[in-house]
Formats: structure tokens, C-alpha cells, sequence
């Protein structure tokens, strides 16, 4: 489902959250680089895709990260 393409200070605020969350887990050895790489490949399509609400999940929920470490 397409949304309107608009992210909140909100959203910005979770988005920069989300970034610094990949890149200290990925720093202190919790999640691989690539593990990382697909995860922010995966929202940046979401991105491209206009499916804001899969970004916003993505940002909202950093443990996502650690999830798909585990996949």
C-alpha cells in the first residue's frame, strides 16, 4: 500500500534512532555488516517504494535489526 510520502519530525526523529541503533549494534559486534546492509537496503526500497508505513515500522522498532540478525 502506497502512502503519502511524507515523513514527521516524529518519524525523522525514530529514523535517526533506527541509523544509530544499525550502527552500534553493528560496532559492538550484535548484528553482522551484512546483516546490516540488507536491513537498511530494505527500508531505503521501502522508501523508494512510497511504503512509508514499512519505514516508520522499521524506525519504530529497532529490535527488527536483531530479528533478521537471527534469520
Amino acid at each position: 500500500m502506497k502512502d503519502e510520502p511524507v515523513l514527521t519530525n516524529k518519524d525523522h526523529a525514530a529514523m535517526d534512532s533506527f541509523l544509530e541503533a544499525a550502527l552500534d549494534d553493528y560496532k559492538n559486534g550484535i548484528i553482522s555488516k551484512d546483516t546490516a546492509v540488507n536491513c537498511l537496503a530494505h527500508v531505503m526500497a521501502a522508501l523508494d517504494l512510497d511504503n512509508y508505513s514499512e519505514a516508520i515500522q522499521w524506525f519504530n522498532n529497532p529490535k527488527f535489526l536483531r530479528d533478521a540478525e537471527k534469520l
